[in-house]
């Protein structure tokens, strides 16, 4: 996850994309903040870093309004009742602030607001030894779900493992600084540039030993630019990442969408909502020729789930590119 200080907004594809923070010296500084300091001071500390990039990130002010003008559009001018990436951008650094606290074992599950919603089928599926694919997105934080899971606050009793898919380049630095400063820090992650048949194999056996696959579905493919779904989202037509509907077909295992959403955009006290809502779509006996079906309609599932809670959360948005523009989602 990053914010880009190109101001052209659709020469690149958003996996070449250069962070930010070239260096991890300014992560681990503010890490070692998070341990020594509280959570308060640090927190306030977010918000002049926010209007930094605001100020001097032109890239991001840009696709921060393409985004919520999109959105605006669609929703008859409702939401968001104002065009702010202040507020989007300040959201997104204590969306990575709010990471690294839970990496830290500084978050805990009780901090979670949850629903009457499909969390209980969940868990008692994760009691019972079966896995999962939990289909998420950048929008909120569902990072929330890793972290806890590495400290046992999960509402779960039974022990589990989670194997995360994503692109390794977009979060170097983050995961470089978590292992330096917290060696115990425990997570498996895929990039999607090293698949093939034996990473089948392996998530087929992380399923059948009740653990979870994590991967989301609102970036495509920098290995595969071309084989994506296209999809209206907030009314117009965008790329989704073929390969990430395909995983849970080839796995036959029961797909749950998870977000973990600030309750509020922008506070120093982080307490997120939890929604986890399972998947309509059964890939149990799938004949081959319904494979493809499937897949269209779980994606276009996700599509909606997205769209709902980017309407009831308009600020936690964290793709930091043109996301309607081929040219760069292809």
């Amino acid at each position: 996850m990053e914010i880009n200080s190109n101001t052209n907004v659709s020469e690149q594809h958003w996996s070449e994309e250069k962070e930010v923070i070239s260096s991890n010296k300014p992560l681990k500084y503010l890490l070692h903040l998070l341990k020594y300091f509280p959570r308060f001071f640090v927190h306030s500390l977010i918000f002049p870093v926010g209007f930094f990039y605001y100020i001097f990130s032109k890239h991001a002010r840009i696709v921060c309004s393409i985004y919520q003008k999109q959105l605006q559009e669609f929703t008859d001018n409702k939401i968001p009742k104002k065009i702010s990436p202040y507020k989007q951008i300040v959201s997104f650094c204590l969306c990575v602030l709010e990471k690294m606290e839970g990496w830290l074992g500084k978050f805990n599950y009780k901090e979670l607001n949850t629903f009457e919603d499909d969390l209980k089928t969940l868990q008692s599926q994760l009691e019972e030894g079966k896995g999962a694919v939990l289909l998420g997105s950048h929008l909120g934080n569902i990072e929330l779900m890793r972290s806890l899971s590495s400290f046992g606050e999960n509402g779960v009793s039974k022990d589990y493992s989670i194997i995360t898919i994503m692109e390794l380049k977009a979060t170097s630095q983050f995961n470089q600084t978590l292992k330096e400063i917290n060696p115990n820090v425990n997570f498996q992650v895929i990039s999607p540039s090293d698949f093939g048949p034996e990473t089948i194999i392996q998530l087929e056996e992380q399923i059948e030993k009740g653990g979870l696959v994590v991967i989301a579905g609102d970036r495509t493919s920098p290995n595969a630019r071309n084989r994506n779904i296209k999809k209206f989202f907030l009314g117009k037509e965008a790329s989704f990442p073929y390969g990430t509907f395909l995983i849970p077909a080839l796995l036959k295992a029961p797909v749950y969408h998870v977000y973990g959403m600030r309750t509020k955009t922008a506070t120093l006290k982080s307490v997120y909502n939890l929604y986890v809502e399972k998947s309509n779509i059964s890939f149990d006996n799938l004949q081959r020729a319904e494979r493809e079906t499937r897949i269209d309609e779980l994606c276009q599932e996700f599509v909606s789930k997205l769209e709902k809670y980017c309407k009831l959360y308009p600020y936690q948005w964290y793709n930091f590119f043109n996301f309607w523009d081929d040219s760069v989602n292809q």
